[in-house]
């Protein structure tokens, strides 16, 4: 039998969805905004895309500037605002700003993905140009991804720290932009969160067997300080207990129940991260776990096993306990009472947790109005 060729549909073609590969033409158009569709809204603004082609800014329109104001502009919010978002409060676990940049400077697809990261920012930020600086995030992030396809790094295997960069940008942008940007439909949602994990994945596979290497590098302390956030043992011991408990009780038999279990294993690790008071601290086991879980266990989550589900609607509570941050916002409690109206009462017992987190947080807001 012939090889199959991409046929360019989107988000995946169909060839690459029948022979159960990734799908390149996928990797690059991830973000891209379909025209004449009804493309991805903010969950806080009402407002839709109107086409495919860039939103015009009075200030932006001139003809061939000399100087392309945009880039400078994203850089600018990129050095004082996007970059130290990311490590306030605690900068052990992420690598400083300025670092960042110099390492962006010296690799093309790590810069555009920086740019594209600092534009989606100001796409949430900026409400009324919304449409504008996510179409340009867009843009920049398509570029960034036909760029690092085209480096020696993504065909031999060898590793860097601007590659490691971009790994873990591109993971907070693409998890971002799909909690983000979403309507109310929880299976396209659901969709477009698996797209991220597989992505995510393509990219940190080349990091992967690489990580003695990189503790040798300027990001030895950062990556050193991450583990051992992860395997703290602080946090969540009874919760991650009694799913497992209740996944065992299922008898679902031997392959499936590990396949459970190393997801939850993974979701311990990262409530261990998260017990940490800091917002680094959240933020990091809020994007851990996603980079652990496995394969089949993303399979599991196209199958729309509800075992699955319920395990992912644990993990959003990481999400949700770092609403406060530009990154995630809602998307936690919208992941939570998606997956709940999804399973129905039949599941309510194995979806306690996650939902008394919800009811405990409006409890003490609606103590702290009164």
């Amino acid at each position: 039998m012939g090889a199959l060729n991409c046929d360019e549909k989107r988000p995946i073609c169909s060839n690459c969805i029948s022979s159960e590969r990734l799908c390149g033409y996928a990797e690059l158009t991830f973000l891209a905004m379909q025209p004449g569709g009804a493309g991805r809204k903010r969950a806080r603004s009402q407002e839709s895309p109107s086409s495919s082609s860039p939103p015009e800014l009075p200030s932006l329109a001139q003809p061939d500037p000399p100087v392309n104001m945009l880039h400078a502009e994203l850089f600018y919010h990129l050095s004082t605002k996007t970059l130290p978002s990311l490590s306030e409060n605690d900068s052990s676990l992420t690598i400083l700003p300025e670092e960042t940049i110099n390492y962006g400077l010296a690799a093309p697809y790590l810069m555009n993905e920086l740019l594209a990261l600092a534009a989606l920012h100001l796409s949430i930020i900026r409400t009324p140009q919304k449409e504008f600086y996510r179409y340009h995030s867009a843009q920049l992030q398509n570029h960034t991804l036909r760029l690092f396809h085209e480096t020696k790094l993504a065909h031999s295997g060898q590793v860097s720290v601007p590659a490691f960069c971009f790994s873990s940008i591109l993971g907070l942008h693409l998890l971002c932009d799909t909690l983000a940007f979403r309507d109310d439909d929880f299976q396209d949602f659901l969709d477009r969160f698996i797209h991220y994990l597989r992505i995510h994945r393509g990219v940190r596979t080349i990091i992967k067997g690489n990580w003695g290497f990189l503790k040798q590098t300027s990001l030895g302390g950062v990556l050193t300080e991450g583990e051992a956030r992860l395997d703290n043992e602080l946090g969540h011991e009874e919760v991650c207990g009694r799913l497992l408990g209740l996944i065992k009780k299922a008898k679902l038999g031997p392959v499936t129940t590990r396949i459970y279990e190393q997801a939850i294993e993974a979701l311990q690790r990262s409530m261990n991260a998260s017990k940490d008071d800091t917002a680094g601290g959240g933020r990091h086991g809020a994007t851990a776990w996603p980079v652990m879980v496995s394969v089949e266990y993303t399979d599991m989550l196209v199958e729309r096993r509800p075992e699955a589900l319920v395990i992912l609607a644990h993990y959003a509570v990481l999400l949700y306990r770092c609403r406060d941050m530009w990154i995630f916002d809602d998307g936690g409690r919208f992941l939570i009472g998606s997956v709940a109206r999804y399973l129905g009462a039949e599941w309510r017992e194995w979806m306690e947790w996650p939902q008394s987190v919800l009811v405990g947080s409006a409890d003490q807001c609606q103590a702290a109005g009164s």
